[in-house]
């Protein structure tokens, strides 16, 4: 770990606007809104292993993610974290506690360097109520988590350990379709973490892939050289190898 200090970030005015008008839930806005909204966010730079939240703590803010990789758990006493879900560039999150103003239901760790902006539950209701859209996109948000909190549960209970870490390795590294090799930022421990499974069991399955040609494993991350191929053990119920 390597630090857990806050580093104010001074985001310029044309930096904080277009960051807003690229984001999925902020893009249908109007010009004069996104000002309004710009000049309420505040940016904040973190270092790996920095602590944003803890469970427990007020939610009093929705968090953005301007550059870098957040994974969401609840701890447990045997060190063996439930990760409930790993974020990336462009993404949203804290918009639970946000929304009904109670304590944080998950930790959010930086699981890299991050740039983030944070914008208070203060300044974010009133722009709710007033553009049922922005609602309508957090209702989406939502739903989406919910769905996928159903899908992990039904990995959990019904695949195997291939078919659990092909989905989470081809849904990890979604931003990032374009790309010849997808990379996954997260450890091997914290992806164990996320489909049920031993750091010893994932990293197993993991090298089978690598001397496949299909992944590349190295220090900060995974690389996904052959999707195709995860895709295919990721819909399919046998073990496959």
């Amino acid at each position: 770990m390597r630090g857990t200090k806050d580093i104010p970030v001074q985001f310029r005015d044309a930096d904080k606007r277009e960051l807003l008008q690229n984001n999925y839930l902020f893009s249908r806005l109007s010009a004069k809104q996104i000002d309004r909204l710009a000049a309420c966010v505040v940016g904040k730079s973190v270092l790996r292993g920095a602590s944003l939240f803890a469970k427990g703590d007020p939610g009093s803010s929705l968090f953005a993610i301007c550059r870098g990789t957040v994974k969401v758990s609840a701890p447990s006493v045997d060190g063996h974290d439930a990760v409930f879900n790993v974020f990336g560039k462009g993404d949203i999150f804290g918009e639970i506690a946000l929304l009904d103003g109670r304590p944080r239901t998950a930790d959010a760790i930086a699981v890299t360097d991050c740039e983030l902006f944070i914008i208070e539950r203060r300044d974010f209701l009133p722009l709710l109520r007033e553009e049922p859209d922005i609602a309508l996109k957090v209702i989406e948000i939502l739903c989406d988590r919910v769905r996928q909190t159903t899908e992990q549960a039904e990995n959990l209970m019904f695949l195997p350990l291939p078919g659990r870490l092909a989905k989470a390795l081809l849904r990890l590294s979604e931003g990032d379709q374009r790309a010849c090799e997808r990379k996954v930022a997260v450890t091997q421990k914290d992806l164990g973490n996320l489909i049920g499974m031993s750091r010893e069991s994932t990293n197993r399955q993991l090298r089978i892939w690598q001397e496949q040609d299909w992944v590349r494993l190295e220090r900060g991350g995974i690389f996904i050289l052959q999707a195709n191929a995860l895709e295919r053990i990721a819909q399919s119920d046998t073990e496959g190898d």
